[in-house]
């Protein structure tokens, strides 16, 4: 079978997650995509002569990826053949949600350019919502890392390797999402965070879910952990980088610089979400070099953006 994916906020990012996740290697929809943090659904293509009526049951919908089709005509066409009720999708969108889609059962038919698909899987938003919004300790006012967006920059990191035996070490850990989200993989993760009161918090978190993982107070410049890849968010900075300073900036670029002269001796491959790209060719001429990236994630309103970047140590 072949499917289509489609993806969240962060296509971009998204491609990149899937094309090193490799789906070729899972032809099971349902368990591909608990993996994935980037795909909202997955749809089976359906044959070229198909007929919708004759594989809609109950309660269907349209999405329309090209922004060509009459949906509602479309749907009062199908509803005439099966009978069924149909959802249109909200007002001012061509695409049904995952969890309208999830909620409400329906068998939804995905329009794409040259291609019609029924989906067959859906991100089980319920879970990932458990996962952020469930942990007892956040950071809402700094803008914490979305667990989907650590689960892509772990899935990026550990390419090509088994999830079972591959250790991945976050330092700055905060208050532990991509920890979190690297338990969830099955994977052997290590933390640690500058500040005692950081750790204390991931360790909380940690243990509400039930997740095991190795955290420590320590200087991200001064980690010794070898590890199969480094997947973090370092310091942002300013909560507004619109008031950053000359100094603060010059200050965190000295930090992340330093980080990566240590992190050379410790692994093959960083992703690091950062709050610019300005440090990129200096951190190449160390003896890295930029795999995939820059990808830049924030929401329209946000004050902080995320630039996510993918390097590998050459020199190792």
């Amino acid at each position: 079978m072949k499917y289509k994916f489609i993806f969240g906020n962060t296509p971009d990012l998204a491609q990149a997650e899937l094309e090193a996740v490799d789906p070729s290697d899972n032809d099971n929809p349902q368990e591909l995509i608990k993996r994935l943090g980037g795909t909202v659904k997955i749809a089976e293509i359906l044959p070229e002569n198909v007929k919708l009526s004759e594989i809609i049951h109950g309660d269907f919908g349209i999405s329309d990826l090209t922004g060509k089709v009459n949906i509602l005509q479309l749907c009062k066409n199908i509803k005439e053949e099966t009978g069924g009720r149909f959802v249109l999708p909200k007002m001012g969108s061509r695409e049904l949600s995952s969890v309208v889609v999830a909620k409400q059962k329906l068998t939804e038919i995905i329009v794409g350019d040259g291609w019609l698909g029924k989906t067959v899987a859906v991100q089980d938003f319920e879970e990932w919502g458990r996962r952020d919004y469930g942990r007892p300790e956040v950071e809402a006012h700094i803008g914490m890392l979305p667990p989907k967006v650590a689960r892509m920059m772990l899935n990026i990191a550990v390419s090509g390797k088994r999830l079972a035996v591959s250790t991945v070490l976050d330092p700055f850990c905060g208050v532990g999402t991509i920890l979190m989200e690297g338990c969830e993989l099955g994977l052997t993760m290590i933390g640690s965070d500058i500040g005692p009161k950081q750790v204390a918090r991931t360790k909380k978190n940690l243990e509400s879910f039930g997740m095991k993982a190795q955290v420590f107070v320590g200087d991200a410049r001064d980690v010794k952990e070898k590890v199969d890849a480094i997947v973090t968010e370092a310091d942002l900075g300013p909560n507004d980088q619109r008031s950053i300073t000359n100094d603060q900036q010059t200050k965190l670029h000295r930090l992340y610089l330093d980080c990566f002269k240590n992190w050379k001796n410790l692994t093959k491959r960083i992703v690091i979400a950062l709050p610019d790209e300005e440090i990129i060719d200096k951190v190449i001429n160390m003896g890295y070099i930029l795999e995939v990236g820059p990808f830049i994630y924030g929401r329209p309103q946000a004050k902080v953006k995320r630039h996510i970047l993918v390097f590998k140590n050459v020199t190792r």
